[in-house]
């Protein structure tokens, strides 16, 4: 053959075998990529598969651990004894439930460098005793205040030590040490008939029983007052507890603060006569920064009873924020007696007196105070002499914590008599004290 044929022929049949050969080859790619898709498919699945068997046992898990958690739950709950409000499965809260519980403890030093021989501090009614430590007061209050118009509440004050036995409120035996301060049940009656009057009250707190006066600056409680030692005109120029009818209420979209009340007495649990006394009292501010309060008395406080024998206390206090550490505060009160029997004549006795007090809060812990005086009694009914007295009081005050209170103090006092002090031998007298209190 001739060699020219040859490749005319061979060459076309080479350009078959290898278009052959390329299909062939693409053929084979296309069913492996095919296989391997399926086998993908195949393993997803298994996946899947495997997936959902493991949420199906993760189910089941948590159902159980939800109805051993309801068992418990279930057996707790049955266990606890608990006020359930008939028709209905949720626990109320019992009525004791948010009582406030609060006091104090006030111990003291006090020493009179007279050193009178009876060791009395002249002019005293609470730090009597001179060169001797003493528990003045162990006092433990309950409260739970009514605060918004239906509400009823109650507080109960008692009191152990010393002091007890100075403010006696319960009228019990002065040596028993023990007293009940105040006592009594609280209603803020809603009046709806004057709700959003712009003069008259909304409500008006109501409260029934024993409690402190409103008269005057000064106060029982030791931790709220800016000295250790009380004025003489808070021991004898003013009463200190009240059994009687009190309210409350705001004029002039609160503005005044207004009380109230009928009551036995001075320091009276049952009272000498039926003739009641009056309480009435008025608090203002001024600027939000000084606040004003006038208190007044009136009633008979003899057992023998007549038209000319009624008492009459006058109070006035005012208290400013000067700056955001320095306080002031200022008190004068006046008393008169209709046919009283005083020390001197059986005549109409009076007494006055004024106080100014000054407090700087050097630091958050550390804190100065002082208090001038002047307390007259010329009648000597309040007194057993003819006691003109001035006194001058500074107080120094550091708190270790929160609740320990820290206190020293150096006191004057001057009287016009040259015999009213350490035993009618001098005319004055100087006293120092200490003081530590845990506020509960």
């Amino acid at each position: 053959m001739n060699r020219s044929k040859f490749s005319w022929i061979a060459l076309p049949l080479l350009a078959m075998f290898a278009v052959a050969g390329n299909a062939f080859a693409d053929e084979n790619a296309i069913v492996s990529l095919q296989n391997q898709v399926e086998q993908s498919n195949k393993n997803q699945n298994q996946q899947v598969g495997d997936l959902k068997n493991q949420v199906n046992d993760l189910t089941k898990k948590l159902s159980m651990l939800e109805s051993k958690l309801t068992t418990v739950e279930n057996n707790v709950t049955a266990s606890k004894p608990a006020i359930v409000h008939e028709g209905h499965g949720t626990v109320q809260p019992g009525p004791l439930s948010d009582i406030n519980v609060s006091g104090y403890i006030d111990t003291q030093w006090n020493n009179n460098f007279r050193q009178p021989k009876s060791n009395a501090n002249t002019g005293r009614v609470f730090d009597t005793t001179s060169g001797s430590f003493a528990v003045n007061a162990v006092e433990i209050d309950l409260e739970k205040a009514a605060k918004d118009p239906g509400q009823a509440g109650f507080r109960v004050d008692i009191m152990h030590g010393n002091d007890a036995n100075v403010v006696n409120g319960d009228g019990s035996d002065a040596t028993s040490s023990v007293d009940l301060q105040q006592a009594y049940v609280q209603y803020i009656a809603p009046l709806s008939m004057f709700e959003n009057n712009s003069i008259l009250p909304s409500s008006v707190n109501i409260k029934a029983g024993r409690f402190v006066t409103l008269a005057g600056l000064e106060v029982i409680e030791a931790p709220q007052n800016w000295n250790i030692s009380r004025s003489t005109m808070f021991g004898f120029g003013i009463p200190f507890t009240h059994t009687g009818v009190r309210t409350e209420f705001g004029l002039f979209k609160n503005f005044l603060d207004v009380y109230v009340g009928l009551n036995n007495g001075w320091d009276q649990a049952v009272d000498t006569n039926k003739f009641k006394t009056l309480e009435t009292a008025v608090g203002w501010k001024l600027f939000d920064k000084i606040q004003f309060f006038h208190t007044l008395y009136w009633g008979a406080e003899n057992a023998t009873i007549s038209s000319g024998t009624k008492r009459v206390l006058l109070t006035n206090t005012a208290t400013i924020d000067i700056t955001e550490k320095l306080s002031a505060m200022a008190e004068s009160n006046w008393g008169h007696q209709n046919a009283g029997t005083s020390g001197i004549v059986n005549t109409n006795p009076d007494w006055a007196g004024v106080a100014g007090y000054l407090k700087y809060q050097m630091t958050p812990k550390f804190s100065m105070a002082s208090r001038t005086e002047y307390f007259a009694d010329k009648s000597v009914f309040r007194q057993a002499v003819d006691q003109r007295l001035v006194g001058q009081t500074f107080t120094a005050e550091y708190k270790l914590t929160d609740q320990l209170i820290t206190r020293g103090e150096l006191r004057f006092d001057k009287g016009n008599e040259s015999n009213g002090f350490a035993g009618g031998a001098h005319s004055s007298q100087t006293t120092v004290g200490a003081q530590m209190i845990y506020v509960v």
